[in-house]
């Protein structure tokens, strides 16, 4: 019997089959292991034949020993984590994103900042005591990085300046080989001064670009009404042409996900090689995307970039890179070197959550996390915390919404839409998972998903209904 592409079925309790038309890949979703099986294969292991069992346990697939129930994937991925070491709690700060403003020459709808509303910006002082903190958990490191993002942040360029200026004296005073600053900016103020500057400190430009013109003046436009891509593209030209390495930030929203293959061909157009297209944050209810629309596009959109000789980079390649390294990927949080990036606030504040600034409960003085480094480990989530989870094929991938999603949703257990759409699970809008109405079908939603070529791995389909909760 052949397998329909990409349906999924559970098998031996532990596992999951993905159909593959003649044949299938048998995914262990708590090892992230992978064995692909031809179609007498696939019918041997539904019938738990004696040779396929002898065969498949030399990969570690074992069927369910009738002494023992299935296992609890998500109390197997518990026990893994502990056994690879792998902590929630940050050692350090890794980084910081540095708030100097949330004053801003746009308004966007769907943008997660709370902006122009007239609270101070950050201070130079508050500057320099900031970068002081960051250099000191850092002292010998071979790099330090941090962003400069707001508001707008180039509104306040001298700050930009100054405080390039303080991190490159501190790297010297504290053996940092190199510091690495990068910008989050709409490009719409980039004068020929400060792209002096980016050459100088080698900068990484991120310019927020969410499709041609027609498309990125549905958002970004001036506080006036008047779009600015004339003026964008001709500060874009003007950096490459200097020779700063300018990417671009492209917001994901219901008008433009299914563009996102011509949106890539636009950017790669105007010289940009670099694209990472952000999570939806549904912060104020207004930026949200269908979970398996966005997960099919990002794939083709990321395969157009691959064959022009670019790169797009998306919340996918956390589910690539659990899979290419069998490495769960539950704390998204914790960086490379086991540190954890921040925000640095105005007024000599922190927040452990770099893209939430609101919960007082993560918030914290420079002087608080000095005395306490253990005040970092708020930014850990609580692992699986729907009933789903326990039995979810991306167990070892997601673990449940970040902090920073938790934080941003109206409630932990789902999140209304202004237009009237059903509850969905945060979860929904940070992997390839399928959005459904209570009714439907696990089954259908993989099948649904998956519609376009992608590589085999987990996913996870969580029906929410009317009350919230989380359903298989």
């Amino acid at each position: 019997m052949t397998t329909a592409p990409h349906e999924i079925e559970q098998v031996w309790g532990n596992y999951f089959l993905i159909g593959l038309g003649n044949g299938a890949a048998m995914f262990d979703p708590v090892r992230l292991e992978t064995v692909y099986l031809t179609e007498d294969e696939t019918t041997a292991v539904r019938e738990s034949g004696d040779s396929i069992v002898a065969d498949l346990a030399r990969f570690g697939f074992a069927p369910p020993n009738s002494a023992a129930p299935p296992a609890n994937f998500s109390e197997s991925v518990t026990n893994r984590l502990q056994d690879m070491g792998i902590r929630s709690a940050p050692s350090h700060i890794a980084g910081y994103r540095i708030v100097v403003t949330d004053r801003c020459n746009m308004k966007c709808s769907y943008c997660f900042v709370d902006t122009n509303t007239g609270n101070p910006d950050m201070t130079e002082e508050q500057l320099r005591q900031g970068l002081d903190l960051l250099f000191e958990v850092n002292q010998g490191r071979a790099e330090v990085t941090y962003q400069w993002f707001g508001g707008e942040p180039t509104i306040r360029h001298d700050l930009m300046r100054a405080g390039d200026a303080y991190a490159r004296e501190l790297a010297a005073e504290k053996g940092v080989a190199r510091i690495q600053p990068t910008v989050v900016t709409n490009g719409a103020q980039i004068r020929p001064e400060l792209i002096d500057h980016f050459l100088e400190y080698g900068y990484g430009v991120g310019v927020s670009i969410d499709g041609p013109p027609a498309t990125n003046s549905l958002e970004r436009v001036l506080l006036s009404g008047k779009p600015a891509d004339e003026r964008i593209h001709r500060n874009i030209k003007r950096m490459i042409d200097s020779g700063v390495h300018v990417g671009a930030n492209v917001t994901p929203t219901d008008w433009n996900v299914g563009n996102l293959t011509e949106i890539v061909d636009y950017v790669m157009s105007l010289g940009i090689r670099f694209i990472y297209v952000n999570t939806p944050i549904p912060s104020h209810g207004a930026w949200i995307a269908h979970g398996p629309d966005l997960a099919r596009n990002l794939f083709e959109a990321r395969m157009r970039a691959i064959s022009q000789g670019g790169m797009l980079f998306s919340h996918l390649d956390r589910i690539y890179q659990s899979l290419d390294s069998r490495r769960p990927r539950v704390y998204e949080h914790i960086q490379e070197d086991g540190g954890v990036n921040v925000a640095l606030l105005p007024g000599g504040r922190i927040s452990v959550l770099d893209l939430n600034w609101r919960d007082p409960r993560f918030i914290f003085t420079l002087d608080e996390i000095r005395a306490d480094n253990a005040k970092l480990g708020r930014a850990a989530k609580t692992l699986y915390p729907f009933q789903d989870c326990e039995r979810c094929p991306a167990v070892a991938i997601c673990g449940g919404p970040s902090q920073n999603e938790h934080r941003s949703c109206v409630s932990t257990r789902g999140y209304v839409s202004p237009r009237g759409m059903l509850r969905l699970c945060p979860y929904d809008r940070r992997h390839e998972v399928s959005v459904l109405r209570p009714r439907d079908s696990i089954r259908d939603s993989l099948a649904a998903m998956r519609r376009s070529p992608a590589p085999v791995g987990p996913t996870c389909a969580l029906v929410c209904g009317e009350d919230g909760q989380c359903h298989t």
